[in-house]
Order: structure tokens, then sequence, then C-alpha cells
């Protein structure tokens, strides 16, 4: 019914009127209903099938053994789905790794937050190949070999990609969509929500911080190369602040950054308000990252033992952003700390 013919109907006078009113009324609170809430999984789709591993780029197939890539895409004990979910009135897209035969058991879950900006890092492109640019296929994977010591794994891919890329908040309004994707978790039955866990990496590193401000029910994260200063990481790395081809920059990417800009690297810096975080956090970085400086971790570790927090920090010699070298030493750690979290 257009407006202008609710209108019409809202003219008439006597009953006529009554009844068109109610009949208004029905309209609106039908049309607020239908509404998405915001956590709703509004549909979900398999995957299509990992790319052979001799499709991979050097950067690929340097990143897992053939062995470890050919396990995973050959598995048939997981579901790995595409999920597209509600938050803040917009369908967010994400991944969602779930046991085909649950069975009667509650099982927990990390909610994962990925790294990159825009869409580089993105995590549900796969129309495109799977290269040193492209990881999804990679970070599937990855995620796959946690889920298989015992997890339901599931991931946002944030709000800003596609036409929005190049306007990524960074620590903005996309932390709600990571929130709200714990709200998703109420409608898997399957999922333990006495054992939810969090994990993230480099700038998900900085979005697990950021909603473990807010107080969601983690019970424990795991942070690896993330970012703790984004003011030092700016300075370290100036295409951060003022953008390049792929990324217009937080300075024009954050809600009045031109005003605000000392507030808003605070806000989004947990060195800052470490004492706001009251879960057990493991901090694991490798000693020459050079994307994201060795310093980030032992700043946030300093800050939480000033704090009195629970946490773990565990630095590698030598290693990658993600670890990689160290991938089965850094997952053992990992499923270590979720399952003595109190």
């Amino acid at each position: 019914m257009s407006a202008n013919h609710e209108t019409r109907h809202l003219c008439f006078r006597g009953r006529g009127a009554i009844a068109a009113l109610v009949l208004a009324l029905t309209l609106s609170a039908f049309s607020v209903g239908a509404q998405p809430r915001d956590g709703e999984i509004l549909n979900s789709k398999l995957r299509a099938p990992l790319p052979a591993f001799d499709s991979l780029d050097d950067f690929g197939r340097s990143y897992f053994p053939r062995t470890q890539y050919e396990e995973a895409r050959a598995q048939q004990i997981f579901d790995i789905l595409d999920i597209r979910y509600a938050s803040d009135g917009l369908e967010v897209p994400g991944v969602l790794i779930r046991p085909k035969n649950p069975g009667n058991r509650k099982w927990p879950v990390i909610v994962y937050n990925r790294g990159g900006t825009g869409d580089y890092g993105r995590i549900t492109n796969d129309d495109h190949s799977c290269n040193r640019e492209h990881i999804a296929c990679l970070t599937i994977v990855d995620l796959y070999l946690l889920a298989k010591s015992g997890f339901v794994i599931i991931a946002s891919d944030y709000r800003f990609h596609g036409a929005t890329a190049k306007r990524d908040e960074w620590g903005g309004a996309d932390v709600n969509d990571v929130l709200n994707l714990i709200r998703a978790l109420t409608s898997l039955d399957f999922v333990d929500r006495e054992r939810v866990y969090m994990m993230g990496i480099s700038r998900g590193g900085t979005m697990t911080y950021q909603v473990l401000k807010r107080g969601p029910a983690i019970r424990a994260a795991v942070v690896i190369a993330g970012a703790s200063d984004l003011e030092a990481l700016g300075r370290y790395r100036p295409e951060f602040v003022n953008g390049d081809e792929s990324y217009d920059g937080w300075a024009k990417a954050w809600p009045g950054y031109a005003n605000h800009a000392a507030e808003l690297y605070r806000d989004r810096s947990p060195v800052y308000w470490a004492d706001k975080l009251s879960v057990p956090i493991l901090i694991l970085h490798s000693r020459v990252d050079r994307l994201c400086p060795v310093d980030q971790a032992l700043r946030m570790a300093t800050a939480l033992q000033a704090s009195g927090k629970v946490y773990g920090l565990h630095i590698y010699e030598r290693d990658g952003h993600s670890l990689p070298q160290n991938r089965e030493d850094r997952n053992r750690q990992i499923v270590e700390w979720f399952s003595k979290a109190p």
C-alpha cells in the first residue's frame, strides 16, 4: 500500500476512518516486526570446495604443507558455510564452521576476528583465486585446523568491503558486527554459550580488544600480532593514516578525525584502557614482525600487568605476521589457553 493510499483512507470519517487507522497501525506493526533482529542469521550456504594445492601461488604453497592443505580440502567432518546476518540494519557476510553431526553435545565456540582492511583479508570472497592478495582459502584452512581441536568457529567479514571498502572504520561501527555475531550464537542449539572464546589476528586483534571492552560474555581471548596503540602504529605505517590506492586512511575514514583525532586514537588503543578488560588474554607475536612491531604486544602486556589482569605473553623469536612457521605450537597454546579458562 502506498503512502498516498493510506492517507486517503485516513481522511475518511466515521467507522471508515477508525478501520483505516487500525489497518495503518497493523501495517506499521507488521513492518517493524518484519525487520530482522541484530544477530539474526538471514541465510547460509555451503562454501565452494577449496582450490587444489597446485593452483595456489608461491605464497599459498609456502603457507601450508601440501598434506595439511589437502586434508582441509578433503575433510568431511565439518560443514563450512558462508552466512549472512543482520547488524544495524545491514546484511553482513561471515563464515560458520560447524560439525556435520554435532550430536547431543554442546560445542565450545571461537569467535574469530579477521585481519586486513577493507577488501584485503576478506574471508568470503571465493570468487577470486587464492593468492597473497586474496587469502580467503588460506584463512579457512587455518580455521579448520582449530575447529578439529573441538570447536565451532564463527567469523565476521565486517561491513566495510566492496563499495565501502576504502572507508573501513577499523574499530568504529564495524565493532557492532562482531557484537551482533555473538548474538547470532543464540540461534545455534549445538553451541555451548557458557564456553564462548574470541581470537583475533592483526586488525582483528584490535577488534578483539574493542569488543571485550563492551563486556559480552566471552570466557577468554587470544590476540595474535594485534595493534594496541594505533597512533604509534600510524607513525610506523603512515599509509594507515593517509591512505593509499586501496584505502582512504584513518584521517578520512574515521568520523570526526579532523577535530577529535586524539580521542579516536585513545578509544581504539587498548593500552589506555586495559583496566576495562576482564577476561584472560593470551598475546602471541613475532619478535621480527614487520607489519605490526612487537612493541605493540609488549606495551599491551605491560598495561595488563599494571592493571592486575590475567594475561599470557609469548614472543616467537623468528616468524611472520600470523606465525605460520610456528602454527602447530601457536594452535596448541590457543587451545590450552581456552581449555584452562575459569
